[in-house]
């Protein structure tokens, strides 16, 4: 028959161990979200900061090098 209970063998886990286990799993999670994060962010900053440039560009006010005759 089957028992639901630990074998004697196996001991209890240290909950320090598990404490940091559990952190560098965390962690390792917000690392692999970061560095997929990171390239998708400054694809987007660098699209608006471009689009920005360009209609700041367009909207100057060019001078005219020939003059007008009057």
């Amino acid at each position: 028959m089957l028992s639901l209970t630990k074998a004697p063998e196996q001991g209890r886990e240290s909950p320090t161990l598990v404490v940091l286990t559990t952190a560098l799993q965390l962690g390792l999670v917000v690392l692999v979200w970061l560095i997929a994060l990171i390239p998708a962010a400054l694809a987007a900053l660098t699209v608006v900061t471009v689009k920005g440039v360009r209609a700041a560009w367009r909207a100057r006010p060019r001078s005219s090098s020939r003059v007008d005759p009057d």
